[in-house]
């Protein structure tokens, strides 16, 4: 099915005159927990739901171990994490240094598709969700 947008419309607040513009907006849809996916998996397998759970949580501990000590990690053709962050510019070579910690640092997470997500991506479909669902769009002009 792919991914599904509906047409929609947004103020520009940040201009002056705040322009009206159209924009395809993605349809968002529940998350699939953490559970199902074990439950699935386990399912999927033949195995013990714990010893799956077991399986995973120790995989993602492993991850963030490695990534806290400054790690990049590969799951194979999963992909790749790896721990990055960026840095707000400062006036002198002296003011960079462990003060732009607390206020300067924005961490966070980066993920590198693999092979099996980067083909994924290419495949996938994005469609106007009136030609999915069968559902007219209230901005759409009648033909």
């Amino acid at each position: 099915m792919g991914l599904q947008y509906r047409k929609g419309k947004m103020k520009l607040n940040y201009l002056d005159e705040k322009p009206e513009v159209y924009k395809a907006m993605q349809l968002t849809y529940p998350q699939v927990t953490y559970e199902q996916l074990v439950e699935e998996i386990a399912q999927s397998r033949g195995v013990n739901t714990n010893m799956t759970r077991a399986v995973v949580d120790a995989l993602l501990n492993r991850l963030v171990h490695y990534m806290e000590i400054g790690h990049g990690v590969s799951l194979g053709t999963f992909g790749s994490f790896k721990p990055v962050f960026t840095s707000k510019v400062a006036q002198t070579l002296d003011d960079v240094d462990e003060t732009l910690a607390g206020k300067g640092f924005k961490k966070k997470v980066r993920f590198f598709p693999g092979g099996k997500f980067a083909n994924m991506l290419k495949g996938l479909s994005v469609a106007a969700a009136s030609e999915v669902l069968d559902v007219k769009d209230e901005d759409e002009p009648e033909p």
